[in-house]
């Protein structure tokens, strides 16, 4: 790696940078012969199973790989860390235990890679399915109106949205809703909907 003033570093020219993409390759049984530019090298990763999605692992792995070259790119040359093939791995590695740990890393984002996770160390057990339970709705006090919220995202971090609906003691809907949130958790998607409901009944007089 250069360390010229104002050399352009390239993520995949690189033989440091060479030796992640192939390692990771390895792992997932592809060949990295000619993938060109680096939207072509993301977009052959992403396709390169027939259960591509935005959070699928294949999807996933490129972006690491360049984010944790970034940033270990930037400690060798502000901070005098070894830049290294064996670095970026490990950070990535790291990353990816994080999620595993904290259950945002969940086996759909592996499907059709189960295997190949349990190469890298992460085991997702057959999943038990829930027995179905009897959720009731209970109304408010006459005069009153019930605000019930919901929120949810696809992932955490991922697409999110919420909704609400406000009914009287009669339980006639007064008012139904729900909206796009873009990119959020869903903690931040069942907090915007109680927060969106609130506004929302004051707004059009939905108050006791």
């Amino acid at each position: 790696m250069s360390k010229g003033r104002g050399t352009v570093f390239h993520p995949i020219e690189s033989a440091t940078v060479q030796g992640v993409w192939q390692h990771f390759a390895a792992i997932f049984g592809l060949c990295l012969c000619d993938t060109g530019s680096l939207t072509h090298m993301v977009h052959f990763w992403r396709y390169s199973t027939p259960f591509h999605s935005d959070l699928h692992i294949r999807t996933l792995i490129p972006f690491l790989i360049l984010w944790f070259t970034w940033t270990q790119r930037n400690a060798a040359k502000y901070r005098g860390v070894p830049f290294s093939t064996d670095s970026i791995i490990l950070e990535v590695q790291r990353y990816l235990r994080k999620l595993y740990a904290a259950r945002t890393l969940t086996s759909t984002q592996w499907k059709g890679d189960l295997h190949r996770a349990a190469i890298m160390g992460f085991i997702f057990g057959r999943q038990v399915p829930r027995a179905p339970s009897i959720v009731r709705w209970h109304a408010p006090s006459p005069s009153w109106f019930k605000l019930n919220t919901d929120g949810s995202s696809l992932g955490n971090l991922g697409l999110a949205g919420a909704a609400d609906i406000i009914r009287d003691s009669a339980g006639h809907v007064h008012l139904a809703y729900q909206f796009a949130l873009g990119t959020g958790t869903s903690v931040l998607a069942e907090l915007t909907a109680v927060w969106r409901g609130m506004e929302l009944a004051l707004t059009h007089g939905l108050a006791p």
